[in-house]
């Protein structure tokens, strides 16, 4: 699959126009083609970090380098605020030729001039913090070559050219594979969305195979009507979409945009995330028992609205900067949550926030496990610190976790305990390796046939879920005074009236399964039954 839609997805009509950059009319050296800004959803923000210019033909420096110095880039800024117009210029930090229009490999040879700017500076920025929202730039730069580019034998490759060219469109690695979507809910409550396919779907959509389906509830700057800024505010949505994490989680990405003046606590607001959610996944091949739930500051708030009254959907929770009602946590003892907080957040309190929370749902029951370090440690370290972490959890028979990042020492913002959290690996990790268990789906049909002193019980079980259900397990209360003796295909265990019929065999998706049994007494109505912990209807 293509990596990069939406350069695929431009017509000619965006082609450059502008007076070459590099050779004249007469020359017979590369004409460029198109130029593109690259912008990049960074741990600290959204940032315009570089523009490439694509050449008709490949750029050969024969081994020689390209002085940045011979180029100035000026960039553009239009306020989607305001209108309000500003430019700067950029220095160039970096100049090479690729084979595609990305910030990897330097190279000698490629039909691409990267241009690397960096992400310091005023002007570097992609996002106007307006009013506590993060509202995108309209971005157009220009680059003029100013001196002559020579390959390796002191011969011009590139001319020098006053005329400036000017880019067309603006390129973001990973952001650009998540698709823009909206749904209106059943009670009219639009919701904007993006979503991203993992590559293995993509290449093989009629593959039998299910993929987690990762949510993500963005913070209050990101609300708004763009349904682009909850995707490269922070890495929030990008770090589950990451090439390095979708190679070993290959995983679907859900990541919705909270209307203006709205919350994920609002009613609406809330209805319209779980029919998107439900949506998906009828529409996609998701695993129903890797369904995830991952949320910053209002959308940490938002998860610990909504956990509670799903307690069984999804399969685990990462929490970052959140706060909540902690009467709920009784219904939160058996979801594995990995909550994170910066002691000193000024925004959304730690001791009465995460704290108090993981404290709550231990007090009802769960086992929780404490750690705290610094937010601003190498990667590597904080992955290792997060795997001690773990361990210890899993020793302790605990799944409740918090991570507390100590004071002065969240980069850029007390409250930006986002930051460190995906960065974790170990986290993302963690949250992968759960499985919902008994969250099947299944119907039963039940018919009995008396005979004197007792009566033989049948069971149509049929597995409505997208999973086989193997060594099936079917559970169901005969009530008092009814007494298994047999039980096929498979054997039986019976406490007072709770019976459990287990059978080796294998149901498929769709398919049924038949279990009968004998016993003695008189049958009552039909009880209810759970297949693998999970009630069939």
């Amino acid at each position: 699959m293509n990596k990069l839609r939406a350069l695929g997805a431009l017509t000619a009509g965006a082609l450059l126009s502008a007076v070459p950059l590099a050779g004249t009319a007469e020359a017979a050296g590369p004409g460029p083609v198109r130029a593109d800004i690259i912008t990049e959803s960074l741990p600290l923000g959204h940032f315009i970090t570089a523009v490439a210019i694509q050449f008709s033909s490949k750029v050969d420096l024969e081994g020689a380098s390209i002085d940045p110095a011979a180029f100035r880039v000026v960039g553009t800024r239009t306020s989607s605020v305001n209108g309000a117009v500003t430019s700067a210029t950029r220095p160039v930090l970096r100049a090479y030729v690729n084979d595609e229009p990305a910030l990897q490999a330097q190279g000698e040879k490629g039909k691409y001039l990267i241009l690397e700017l960096g992400s310091a500076g005023a002007a570097a920025g992609a996002l106007q913090y307006s009013g506590g929202i993060n509202n995108p730039y309209g971005l157009s730069y220009s680059v003029t070559q100013v001196a002559d580019v020579l390959d390796g034998k002191g011969r011009v490759e590139l001319e020098s050219s006053e005329t400036p060219v000017t880019t067309t469109s603006v390129l973001t690695p990973v952001v650009d594979e998540f698709a823009a979507l909206s749904n209106t809910s059943s009670s009219g409550q639009v919701l904007n969305y993006r979503f991203y396919t993992p590559e293995a779907y993509d290449e093989r959509p009629g593959r039998k195979a299910l993929y987690p389906l990762v949510v993500t509830l963005h913070g209050a700057g990101e609300r708004g009507p763009n349904n682009l800024t909850q995707i490269t505010g922070n890495q929030l949505a990008t770090a589950f979409a990451a090439p390095a994490r979708q190679a070993k989680d290959p995983s679907f990405v859900l990541s919705p945009q909270v209307p203006s003046g709205l919350a994920w606590t609002t009613p609406s607001v809330q209805q319209a995330l779980m029919e998107t959610i439900d949506k998906v996944m009828a529409e996609y091949p998701v695993d129903p028992d890797r369904l995830y739930l991952t949320g910053l500051s209002l959308g940490g708030i938002g998860s610990f609205d909504i956990l509670p009254k799903y307690p069984t959907k999804f399969a685990a929770a990462i929490t970052v900067a959140a706060t909540g009602n902690t009467a709920v946590a009784p219904s939160l003892v058996d979801l594995p949550i990995w909550a994170t907080h910066s002691v000193d957040d000024p925004t959304v309190n730690y001791t009465t926030g995460s704290l108090a929370l993981i404290n709550a749902i231990g007090a009802a029951g769960a086992r929780t496990t404490f750690a705290e370090w610094a937010g601003n440690l190498p990667v590597a370290q904080a992955d290792a610190l997060a795997q001690a972490q773990w361990d210890a959890a899993e020793a302790n028979g605990s799944h409740t976790l918090l991570t507390a990042y100590s004071r002065g020492t969240t980069p850029q913002n007390a409250h930006w305990s986002w930051v460190p959290t995906y960065l974790n690996n170990t986290m993302l990790d963690w949250l992968y390796s759960h499985e919902r268990t008994g969250g099947g789906s299944c119907t039963v049909s039940y018919r009995t046939s008396a005979w004197n002193g007792g009566f033989t019980g049948q069971a149509v079980v049929t597995n409505t879920s997208k999973k086989p259900v193997s060594g099936a397990e079917l559970a169901f209360d005969l009530g008092s005074g009814v007494r298994v003796t047999k039980a096929w295909p498979g054997s039986f265990t019976q406490t007072a009236g709770n019976v459990t019929v287990s059978s080796a065999a294998t149901i498929q998706p769709g398919k049924s399964a038949t279990i009968s049994f004998n016993a003695t007494g008189t049958p009552g109505a039909a009880p209810a039954f759970a297949l693998n912990g999970a009630v069939c209807s």
